[in-house]
């Protein structure tokens, strides 16, 4: 990873490290990685292919015209089963001209397993069967995915989180899908379990500069700033993740970013986030002098437990739309109730699609009131708390965004409930309040004014005097379990 003695910095990678970094590291990750050595032909590949459904271009076009972008997500082993599900939901489904879609990789894949990728792939054709549970673009190759590329009507952008995603983008980018991320905070909490801060942060700095690789050569591309993290996380923790995140992507040549939050599903308190995180980064990046980026945004469903039947799935993945436009948000992206026992069918996201159009054709132009005295203390709240935190990591690393991150994971002020990573503090504590709103029970170490710990300490004993009951653990995982718990029949 990491060069003996190299400390690790808020640099921009020049080109020589930047190719031999792709071509020692990246390009030998599996055999296909070898038929997109030629980097000039990837850049021209990527311009034709792109021209007309530019997956950027088309989030800042739904951004400037005040529409909102539908983004379904599908993922199937074989190149033929892609196609066949996303030609239907074009066909059968209001998607254009406002959509885009996300394509989701292979769990082999986001492990860089690509061996066992490769057995999933052969018993999938052998079977008839998909044995994957996403498209293992690294094994099928670059002309595969421009396949796909050509036959697909939207916009595409590619998921494929997990550690190092490096090769997957090359070759997504190199198609003329839109692919990177800015998200080494993300993954971490979400998806790692040993690897350090510092050797993420190290991956996504590549993905970052290739991007802006591609953008500098007239493709643009709109890296996802993602804080979907586990679900159970407070907003303040999702718009500092998000935030700080802008400061590395913007280190590496990133002209436009794509806020990927995930919601808690308490409709002020996403509206305040989403809208923190874009003042603040706009902020900090133009102390920083990066003054010419430009941002969209969209919503993940929320990543925590969901209900077991159909019924009240569907009426999660139809909160979860209404949260997002409401809020102000660009984009929604969809789940659909196939996802409770396997991976979306073609019928199950033209649905969600379907409901998703006309929840939006209901909704207009409505919105959340930001004049309210309810919204502009949580935002005050939010801002307070992502303020503090962050002011204090960039203090003690002279300015670097990189080591801000690293420091402030080390000490404790940057710190998540749930997670399977083990250099996670794991001191604070949170629960929903009589509204759901997500609140901090207990703050750990995080460096945040007593204004704002008493804000939510106030808000949880509301709800313990309405319930005439504790604050307690016992309460605190009930609600893990707040919205995937049926209502019980009178």
């Amino acid at each position: 990873m990491a060069r003996q003695g190299e400390a690790i910095r808020n640099v921009r990678l020049d080109d020589e490290e930047f190719f031999r970094i792709r071509n020692e590291e990246v390009l030998p990750m599996w055999k296909t990685g070898q038929e997109i050595a030629d980097f000039d032909e990837c850049i021209a590949a990527a311009k034709e292919l792109s021209a007309g459904k530019n997956y950027a271009e088309r989030q800042l076009a739904a951004r400037e015209n005040e529409v909102h972008n539908l983004q379904p997500q599908f993922g199937h082993a074989l190149t033929e089963q892609l196609l066949e599900g996303v030609q239907y939901v074009e066909s059968e489904s209001p998607l254009l001209p406002n959509g885009v879609w996300n394509f989701y990789t292979d769990s082999y894949t986001r492990k860089c397993s690509f061996d066992m990728a490769q057995v999933g792939l052969e018993r999938t054709k052998a079977e008839g069967q998909t044995m994957l549970n996403g498209y293992p673009i690294v094994n099928h190759g670059v002309e595969e995915a421009r396949k796909v590329k050509r036959a697909v009507r939207a916009p595409i952008t590619m998921n494929s989180t997990d550690e190092d995603g490096r090769l997957a983008s090359e070759i997504a980018l190199a198609s003329g899908w839109n692919a990177c991320n800015c998200r080494s905070l993300q993954e971490v909490i979400a998806h790692c379990k040993y690897i350090d801060l510092a050797d993420e942060i190290r991956i996504n700095q590549y993905e970052s500069r290739l991007a802006a690789k591609y953008t500098e050569a007239g493709v643009p591309i709109a890296p996802h700033i993602t804080s979907n993290l586990t679900g159970y996380d407070a907003p303040g923790f999702k718009a500092l993740v998000m935030t700080s995140q802008t400061l590395i992507g913007a280190a590496q040549g990133i002209k436009q970013f794509y806020f990927e939050l995930g919601l808690n599903m308490h409709l002020i308190e996403d509206c305040a986030t989403i809208n923190v995180t874009e003042k603040l980064a706009r902020e900090y990046l133009d102390k920083f002098g990066y003054t010419d980026i430009k941002f969209s945004s969209g919503a993940f469903p929320f990543l925590g437990a969901w209900p077991p039947r159909i019924d009240e799935a569907e009426a999660m993945i139809a909160w979860n739309t209404v949260d997002t436009f409401l809020a102000g948000i660009d984009t929604a992206i969809l789940k659909c109730r196939d996802e409770a026992f396997a991976t979306p069918t073609k019928e199950g996201m033209s649905n969600a699609v379907r409901m998703a159009r006309h929840l939006d054709t209901l909704i207009g132009r409505q919105h959340v009131d930001t004049s309210g005295a309810d919204y502009r203390l949580e935002e005050q709240m939010i801002e307070l708390e992502v303020r503090s935190i962050l002011d204090k990591c960039l203090e003690v690393a002279d300015g670097d965004a990189v080591v801000a991150l690293c420091k402030g994971v080390e000490a404790g002020w940057i710190d998540a409930m749930l997670t399977p990573w083990v250099h996670n503090r794991g001191n604070v504590r949170l629960m929903r309040d009589a509204e759901k709103a997500q609140r901090y029970w207990d703050m750990g170490d995080l460096p945040v004014p007593q204004e704002v710990r008493d804000y939510h300490r106030k808000k949880l004993e509301s709800r313990a005097k309405i319930e005439g009951r504790p604050l307690d653990f016992s309460m605190l995982v009930g609600d893990l379990q707040f919205a995937s718990r049926i209502a019980p029949q009178v």
